[in-house]
């Protein structure tokens, strides 16, 4: 019997380390022909970048048809659309510069106040599939594989993808969003266009996904987080952690501090690496190693300051495609390692506290300026910093307390970590992708 066919759009190259640097795709040809289209990729790219390849797997390359449509639904949406505005991320959103300074966007906002009850994100899905032009590259594509599923990565927070699932809906193609992460479906409300299945990472983002998003609860799947999978391969050799710390240029004989930064550059960041230097050399913490990982979206060269510093490691990870990185499967390995074999996390309201709790490691939060104290009530975190899993460095003293009381007992706050870990991650296989793919065949039966 010939394999159906699917379509995997991928927005971009963040997206692209979940589905296309991990075993996922390899695993999803093992059931299906796949066209896998992406704005970003033709076929030389694929061989220059080792992208991986079969007899049945063809990548297209698909550019944004539409962007002044996009743009300006947008614009409509982030102005019109109330109905999650009691998200507090939503509320903070309103808070921002670019908004608050913006008369335009306050104007139309008021204009559209008294009709908040009909201007809903669902009222914009379905206008913009009503006014969106057909593509006819698009209809040509179908017609020449016949998919009987399209998979995007979300559900339609990119414009790129949300075109991909209006047309999808034009071709009769039903659809489903399998790499949207835990905090898309509070921080991206206005901009969800509502894919016809979900497979979410836990039942926390499946409770999300019926209760702010009215999806029916047999839409939506739970597979586990096909992101954390090289947290459990044991496929291959693993480093020792004295391997791991001396490939680091760092003394295995001293703990290890491992200090992850926020997207951007903002320039306290390096306030807190020289604090944790001053608190080394003063005496106020144990002597320890420094582990700084730059987020891939951070600028690695305004860290170069610290590259001579003793027992100081500064990385970056991933390769840069203009805004956006990718991560391969060797970088995912090494933050697996990374989490390992430290001692303490400390970094800023991020998806890394989850990924700590795996690996059972004390986690510091930072909390000295506003927008961090902020970032601790959002929907999608509030609950990991009320659970106790982690602990809040709200002065400069308290974080020197923490480090303190965690170098000195790790197992403080462990049962918190645990649940945390349980609830977010569920599955400790490895095996997320496989049943993310597995729970395709599902979707594709219900629908025929």
């Amino acid at each position: 019997m010939s394999k159906k066919t699917v379509f995997l759009a991928i927005p971009n190259h963040i997206s692209g380390s979940d589905l296309l640097r991990t075993h996922y795709l390899e695993y999803l040809t093992s059931k299906y022909k796949v066209v896998v289209i992406t704005p970003f990729l033709n076929s030389d790219d694929v061989v220059q970048q080792k992208h991986f390849s079969s007899q049945d797997v063809e990548y297209k390359k698909r550019v944004l048809e539409n962007p002044r449509f996009w743009s300006f639904f947008k614009f409509l949406r982030i102005c019109w659309v109330n109905e999650f505005d009691y998200i507090t991320s939503i509320r903070y959103w309103y808070q921002r510069p670019n908004y608050k300074n913006s008369s335009a966007r306050r104007l139309v906002r008021f204009m559209g106040r008294p009709f908040y009850k009909i201007l809903t994100a669902d009222f914009f899905t379905k206008v913009e599939y009503r006014l969106l032009p057909k593509s006819k590259n698009f209809a040509e594509l179908v017609k020449q594989h016949n998919p009987v599923l399209v998979i995007t990565a979300t559900p339609g927070f990119d414009s790129w993808e949300a075109e991909i699932i209006c047309l999808s809906r034009y071709e009769n193609v039903p659809t489903v969003a399998v790499d949207f992460s835990w905090d898309n479906l509070t921080t991206n409300s206005k901009h969800i266009r509502k894919t016809d299945y979900l497979v979410a990472w836990n039942n926390i983002m499946k409770a999300e996904a019926s209760k702010i998003h009215h999806y029916a609860s047999d839409r939506v799947f739970v597979s586990g987080t096909p992101r954390f999978d090289p947290y459990f391969d044991v496929s291959q050799p693993e480093p020792s952690r004295e391997e791991f710390l001396l490939s680091k240029d760092l003394n295995p004989k001293y703990k290890t501090i491992f200090h992850t930064t926020v997207t951007k550059a903002y320039s306290f960041q390096k306030k807190y690496i020289h604090d944790l230097i001053k608190l080394r050399k003063e005496g106020d913490i144990p002597y320890v190693n420094l582990f700084i990982r730059i987020h891939p979206l951070d600028i690695y060269d305004n860290y170069k300051e610290f590259l001579n510093v003793p027992d100081l490691c500064i990385e970056s990870s991933g390769k840069y495609f203009g805004k956006s990185v990718e991560m391969n499967y060797q970088d995912l390995l090494n933050l697996k390692y990374s989490l390992k074999y430290t001692d303490l996390n400390i970094n800023y309201a991020s998806t890394i506290s989850i990924e700590a709790c795996i690996f059972d490691k004390p986690i510091i939060n930072i909390g000295f300026l506003d927008r961090f104290k902020l970032a601790y009530e959002f929907n999608h975190y509030a609950p990991i910093y009320k659970s106790g899993a982690i602990r809040l460095a709200k002065t400069d003293k308290d974080l020197k307390d923490l480090i303190n009381l965690y170098l000195t007992d790790p197992t403080v706050d462990k049962v918190n970590r645990e649940k945390i870990a349980s609830e977010y991650v569920i599955f400790f296989d490895g095996l997320s992708y496989k049943r993310s793919v597995d729970i395709l065949e599902q979707i594709i039966n219900h629908n025929l």
